[in-house]
């Protein structure tokens, strides 16, 4: 994988400034590469270790990069990737992933992820994985959501990968673009990853003097979250003085209706800024701050591989974020704005083209 200086930031905007830098093994903190020697398990052509990934689609950038990874690494085992569009399958697929003895098992998102393991504090065996080690890749906050006690403790045989740029980060690469006096945060309350990004968005913003309009979507009676509100939340932010929407790692918002999101933002005339990579790709969004999620994969695949290899425990390997993220920029939306890049980010963006 080749990337230019124009695709890569280093993670670090110090004095409210953006520096571009190399990427050297997609952006991995420093770790230790897996160990093949005495220690390590043994897994042949006769009898591979057997992978399950399980995501809400096959697509996404963490399974090709986990693939990829796992293939390149020498270690011989299958990867079945089961496609779970709805975490609330989970109960009922679980009994079936247990009694097939996979070695490890690999989750994307946190809404997957927590259904998966449940949290720290009620593992429960009769409704969760637990007798399988478990590495989650793209997981918000793994603290917060208890998914893990601690980064570098994760207190079971559970470990894995975040994605997200930390928020004073992307606080400040928002603000670089324009400063900006008040952003909407448009996001599901009934996914909790999105509550604790909003909150520490809304404590960066107090301490940046930025206004925080919480656009939060109602729910219906059930507790679902209504996506066909999305238009009129940002119109109502719009009216409310927002000049920028915000969207963080929200499967309903980002991930499924992201071009809603894109063009009722256009309409109303406000700038867009998200924290994950393909819904910048795929809609017409201004800008982001992202960890490229086939990195992210690869991230993962190397901590699987640490795992199976018996390396390390996955109770021992400690959950990271990679220390590089691409800063995303549309000029496509930006004409349709009148809001031009400074040069600045210019220099250091990969502008995506329009579709």
């Amino acid at each position: 994988m080749s990337l230019s200086r124009r695709t890569v930031l280093t993670g670090a905007l110090t004095a409210g400034t953006l520096t571009a830098g190399a990427l050297a093994a997609g952006g991995f903190p420093a770790v230790a590469q897996p160990s093949f020697g005495p220690a390590a398990r043994t897994f042949t052509a006769a009898k591979p270790a057997r992978i399950v990934v399980l995501t809400p689609r096959k697509d996404v950038g963490d399974v090709l990069g986990l693939r990829d990874f796992i293939a390149s690494s020498g270690l011989s085992a299958t990867v079945e990737v089961r496609e779970v569009p709805q975490a609330s399958a989970m109960p009922t697929l679980l009994p079936e992933i247990r009694a097939s003895k996979p070695d490890l098992v690999v989750t994307v998102f946190t809404p997957l992820t927590l259904a998966t393991v449940g949290r720290y504090d009620d593992p429960d065996p009769s409704r969760f994985l637990t007798d399988v080690p478990v590495v989650f890749t793209s997981v918000t906050d793994p603290v917060a959501s208890r998914v893990v006690r601690a980064l570098d403790r994760p207190g079971r045989a559970v470990t894995g990968t975040r994605h997200i740029a930390p928020v004073a980060v992307q606080m400040k690469t928002m603000l670089s673009y324009r400063r900006w006096k008040k952003i909407a945060a448009v996001y599901n309350p009934a996914e909790d990853n999105m509550v604790v990004a909003v909150r520490d968005l809304k404590e960066e913003a107090a301490r940046q003097g930025v206004e925080v309009h919480d656009a939060a979507l109602p729910r219906d009676s059930a507790g679902a979250a209504l996506a066909a509100a999305i238009p009129d939340l940002i119109a109502d932010a719009a009216r409310a003085g927002a000049e920028l929407v915000y969207i963080g790692p929200d499967t309903l918002v980002a991930s499924n209706n992201n071009a809603v999101v894109a063009e009722q933002a256009l309409a109303h005339r406000l700038a867009t800024f998200c924290s994950t990579e393909l819904p910048i790709r795929r809609a017409n969004l201004l800008m982001g701050l992202v960890s490229p999620a086939v990195n992210v994969g690869r991230f993962a695949g190397l901590k699987a591989v640490e795992i199976l290899t018996g390396a390390k425990p996955a109770d021992g390997i400690p959950v990271e974020t990679l220390n590089r993220f691409s800063l995303l920029l549309r000029i496509g939306a930006a004409k349709q704005l009148d809001l031009y890049p400074p040069m600045r980010l210019l220099n250091i963006a990969e502008i995506v083209q329009d579709a």
